[in-house]
Parts: structure tokens; C-alpha cells; sequence
């Protein structure tokens, strides 16, 4: 297959400008450049002569998606644990994803890039996440080609390929994936979704945003922040989206669509309508413990995980809930209901956009991928953030006498790091670490016409990377990523398509290896087998711990074997290297 491009426009406008030049020969002091390669007549697919009644215009070309070409889904969900939805192992209730997992596949070895701006732009383009600027949060532009903190045109992106291809496509929600200086309403737009393949978007452009006061945009401008009793930013993007749909199906193009559904949520602030938060305030008293531990038997015994797990301790610095005061029980127990209930309240909007598309006939030949973009957040520490999301904390006291304001427009919380390790059960520590609680998430993959109904949430356990989505797309529309993209040369796709994988459980794993990055923690996966190096900050990498697991037999690392395998630990620091190098992770931030 061959990419298809568009040259309609320039055809277009290249015959305008001959037939101009034809008519009123232009007046010049000057020569041509008879060293020039380049004519009026460059690109132009018709024959020109004297008049028109004697040339031969080029055909208005109109890209249109292969027959069959599926319309695409991204849900992404923003620092979900592994274990948070229903499918997952979850108490809280997710009754839409949990019948989109039974209708499709759940993936239980896909690993994501630790952080939002890192997934993201891995997630569409196709490329490790350093390869196209985005070693870290998008924001500031460090001069060194990994971190720009913004998506190099040399990387095309999946919204980009469609639209240019004959889809229609749609943002909404999250995107961050541009630096600071160019989110003002008088910077640049070279980087907002429309300029990266979008055809209309709505949503925020930085990290995170208060979900009941929202800084909005659509399309290239700015919004006024929505002032109405009951207003919620995850109803309004699905009520976007939703619009959006309905528009390209009465315009009646034919054209397949791809929607990008980048929702705020979970990311803090854990906001949710009061009636959500109600039905868990008695749930979570029993403490992150306990919850950690239902979570964990539930997975095995749904089989989503081996029946051999082992679960690693409770991560240092997290206290034991029954080492907590009854008042810190009380508030703590609260900050998890507001959680669950933004999660169950998520789960409903996603449900009515799914509502949509069967009621509008266009569910079964859609493919849906829905992830997490990395593991539970931890940021703000032990106690809690009440006020800001990170910082901004109250005494438990104070806590106390607030306790109906969590999740409401009077607090902007986030809950305390040991919900986070229980959020990524059975795994340790959480989001921003390589170790799995920050990078194995969930997806799961639903393709009525395109992959056998299951019924039962059917497992795969192949190694499956974020980059492999995107080329996934491609093959199932077709395509192929191009060589050259609007004028640019562009870094070859690095992930693979899993739709071998998505037909057939014993298809082998896309690949075999990958490297990480994130803030000087680094990880490599080979063959079943994954090495952590444990990075403190301000020390030199080579003094970095390094630590070795055998991921095919020890699903959630709970044993170390650095110390017994030092020969295998060895080759596998030394393919870092080599990865790094091949996939411009390099260089490392001096810290």
C-alpha cells in the first residue's frame, strides 16, 4: 500500500496563478533565474499552451479513504491506574467500559511512556516519544532535539495521515503537547490541534484544567469559560464530540472519521457531580490496604492475571491504613469516594457517546482503543492536596470542617499517593516512575466488524507499546506511513501494527524490545525480560541502581534478580545505550 496525498489545493492554486500569468503577462525589470528548477508550471498535472481552449486543466483530486477504511476511536483517560475500572479488577462501577471490554479485547501488557505529553505524542505519531521532542511535560523548549516540547514536523501525526487520506477528524479534551509560550491567544498556531491534522477541536491545551471552570478552546481560539448551573467539562467535550459526529454524517461525505476523546479526567482536580461522590463515601473506609488486596483478587480470579502473582510490598513512604488516626481515616476515605466517582462519572460519558454511535449506525464499524496515558498520580504526597492539586493542603482539622467540599467547585483536590499504589494493583510505585505501576495501563481494543465478538473480555498478554497504536490504524485503514510529509522528510514509524495480535491470541508480540525514559529513570524491555535503573537526582547515572526482572514469570516484579543475573543485567544496560542512541533519547538531563 502507498500513502495517498492530497495535491488538490496546490493544483488548484498553481493553475490560478498560471492562468493569471497567462492572461496579464507581469511586467519585470528582471531575468528569470534560468538556473531555477522550479516554473510556474511545477506540480501541475494538466497541459498548458497559449488559451485555455487549447490546454488541458489537471482533475480536482479529492482524497477518499480506501472501501472499508473503519473509523477510529481514541479514548484516553488521563492517570487511571491499571486497576481502576471495573474490567480491571475495580469496585468502582464502569458498567460502559466494562461492556466495550466484554465486546472487545483487554490488553494486560501494554506499557505507556509514564507522563501525559510523553504518551501522547507516542501515542500519534507512531515514534518514541524523545524522537519527536517530547521527552517530558510539553512546555518549555530546551534547545536539544528530544525535548522541544512540541511534535517535530518530521513526525507526522495519525490525525494528520487520516485527514489528508480521506477521514474526517475531530479533537476534543486534553492536549498538551505544545510549550507555555505558544498556548497565549497571540501566539502561534503552528502547534494547536487544527495545524496538527485536526479538523475542528475543542478542549485545553495545557496539563490539567478545573473541570467545572474550564480554560477552553475550539478550533484556533479562545473561549470564555462556561458559566451554567451543572456544567462539567467530561459532559461538554462528549457533547462536542457528539456534534461533531452528527455534523460529518449529515454532510453526507462518505468520509470515515477519526475522533480523538482526550478526556481531563481522572487527572486531578478529582471533581465529580455530587451524586457520584454519595455512592462511595462508606467504600473506601476499609483503607487502601484492603482495597489493595480485593483489587488484586479480583484480577486472578477474572483471569486478567496469572494465578502466580505475586504483589510487591506496599511501596516506602506509604503507610499502613490502620497506622493512620480515625480523623485521617475519615477525610482520606472521602478523597478516594470523589475519585471513584469522577472515574464512575467518566464511565457514563463515555457510554453516551457510545450510545451514539450505534443509535447513528455507526458503532460496529468503528475501532475504538481506549487507555490510560500512564499509572495513578502521586504528586501529592501522603496527605493530600485540598486547594490546588499540587500543593495547597489543609490540616486534617481543617479538612474536617470542609469535608462536603471535595470534588465540588470549592476544591481542586488530589488524593494521597497510597491511593495511587492501590489504583495500580497489584504493581508498585505509581505515574513519573518506570517501574510498572507508572507504565503498564490498561487498553482495550473493540472492533465489531473487524475482530470476532468475544462476550467475555478475552485477555491479550503480548507486549504491546503506546507507538504501536498508531501504525495499528494505518494497517487497518490501508495506509502507509509517508516518506515525506508536507515538504518534510519524516523519522520512520517505530512501532508495530498489532492487528495480527487483535485476530489471534497466539499471534506473536509486535516486538521484542523497547526502551524507556523519564527524568533519568530508565528501563529497557527484551524478551520477556525488563532492567530498571532506580535514578536519586543530582547523582551521576553511573552510580544509578539497576534492577532485573523476568517479567515472563513474575508478572508484577516482585523479585528482584540483578544480584543472581548480573551477565543478563550487563547486556541489558548495554542495549540501553544502544536503544537510546538508535531512538534519540539522548542526552540526559544533567541532574
Amino acid at each position: 500500500m502507498t500513502f495517498r496525498r492530497n495535491h488538490a489545493l496546490d493544483r488548484l492554486l498553481v493553475a490560478a496563478v498560471t492562468l493569471a500569468a497567462i492572461a496579464v503577462p507581469a511586467a519585470t525589470s528582471q531575468a528569470p533565474d534560468a538556473s531555477s528548477t522550479v516554473t510556474p508550471y511545477t506540480g501541475f498535472g494538466g497541459v498548458v499552451r497559449t488559451t485555455t481552449a487549447d490546454s488541458t486543466p489537471a482533475p480536482l483530486v479529492i482524497p477518499h479513504a480506501a472501501p472499508g477504511s473503519p473509523n477510529v476511536v481514541f479514548i484516553v483517560l488521563d492517570d487511571l491506574g491499571f486497576s481502576d475500572l471495573q474490567p480491571y479488577g475495580s469496585e468502582i462501577a464502569t458498567p460502559n467500559i466494562d461492556a466495550l471490554a466484554k465486546a472487545g479485547l483487554r490488553f494486560n501488557n501494554f506499557q505507556t511512556h509514564a507522563i501525559c505529553s510523553t504518551t501522547r505524542a507516542a501515542l500519534l505519531t507512531g515514534r518514541v516519544a524523545h524522537a519527536v521532542g517530547m521527552k517530558d511535560l510539553a512546555g518549555n523548549d530546551t534547545g536539544f532535539p528530544n525535548a522541544r516540547g512540541r511534535i517535530t514536523p518530521a513526525a507526522a501525526t495519525i490525525a494528520q495521515m487520516l485527514q489528508t487520506s480521506g477521514y474526517s477528524t475531530y479533537g476534543v479534551g486534553k492536549w498538551h503537547l505544545l510549550p507555555h509560550a505558544d498556548m497565549l491567544a497571540s501566539s502561534p498556531r503552528t502547534d494547536w490541534p487544527l495545524q496538527k491534522g485536526f479538523d475542528r477541536f475543542y478542549g485545553f491545551l495545557s496539563g490539567w484544567t478545573d473541570q467545572y471552570h474550564p480554560s477552553l478552546v475550539e478550533d484556533n481560539h479562545s473561549l470564555v469559560t462556561p458559566d451554567r448551573p451543572g456544567y462539567h467539562f467530561t459532559a461538554d467535550i462528549v457533547d462536542h464530540a457528539i456534534a461533531y459526529l452528527r455534523e460529518g454524517q449529515q454532510a453526507n461525505t462518505g468520509r470515515p472519521f477519526f475522533l480523538y476523546l482526550a478526556t481531563g479526567a481522572v487527572h486531578a482536580p478529582h471533581q465529580a457531580p455530587p451524586e457520584y461522590i454519595e455512592k462511595y463515601k462508606a467504600t473506601y473506609t476499609k483503607g487502601w490496604d484492603a482495597i489493595r488486596a480485593e483489587r488484586f483478587a479480583r484480577e486472578k480470579a477474572m483471569g486478567l492475571i496469572p494465578s502466580d502473582t505475586v504483589m510487591p510490598p506496599r511501596n516506602a513512604g506509604d503507610k499502613a491504613w490502620n497506622d493512620l488516626s480515625a480523623d485521617e481515616q475519615k477525610v482520606y476515605a472521602r478523597y478516594m469516594a470523589v475519585y471513584a466517582g469522577f472515574v464512575e462519572h467518566t464511565d457514563a460519558q463515555i457510554g453516551r457517546l457510545i450510545a451514539y454511535l450505534k443509535q447513528s449506525g455507526q458503532f460496529d464499524d468503528t475501532i475504538i482503543f481506549l487507555l490510560s496515558d500512564n499509572g495513578a498520580a502521586p504528586e501529592a504526597g501522603p496527605e493530600g492536596s485540598f486547594t490546588t492539586p499540587y500543593g495547597g493542603r489543609l490540616s486534617i482539622e481543617e479538612s474536617l470542617a470542609r469535608l462536603d467540599d471535595l470534588g465540588t467547585e470549592r476544591s481542586e483536590e488530589l488524593y494521597q499517593r497510597a491511593w495511587a499504589m492501590a489504583s495500580v494493583s497489584p504493581f508498585k510505585k505509581y505515574k513519573l516512575s518506570m517501574q510498572l505501576g507508572g507504565v503498564r495501563d490498561p487498553l482495550i481494543v473493540v472492533w465489531p466488524n473487524g475482530i470476532a465478538a468475544t462476550d467475555d473480555g478475552t485477555v491479550r498478554s503480548q507486549f504491546v507499546d503506546v507507538i504501536d497504536v498508531a501504525p495499528t490504524v494505518l494497517d487497518v485503514a490501508g495506509l502507509q506511513a509517508p516518506a515525506v510529509f508536507a515538504g518534510v522528510p519524516q523519522i520512520p514509524i517505530h512501532g508495530r501494527s498489532i492487528l495480527s495480535v487483535l485476530h489471534d491470541a497466539q499471534a506473536p508480540a509486535p516486538r521484542d524490545t523497547q526502551v524507556f525514559e523519564l527524568r533519568g529513570e530508565r528501563a529497557i524491555y527484551r524478551q520477556g525480560w525488563r532492567a530498571v535503573s532506580v535514578h536519586e537526582a543530582g547523582t551521576p547515572y553511573d552510580q544509578d541502581r539497576w534492577e532485573l526482572y523476568d517479567d515472563a514469570h513474575d508478572y508484577a516484579e516482585a523479585k528482584d534478580l540483578a544480584a543472581e543475573q548480573p551477565d543478563r543485567l550487563k547486556a541489558l544496560q548495554d542495549l540501553w545505550w544502544t536503544e537510546a542512541r538508535t531512538y534519540g533519547v539522548l542526552p540526559l538531563t544533567a541532574r
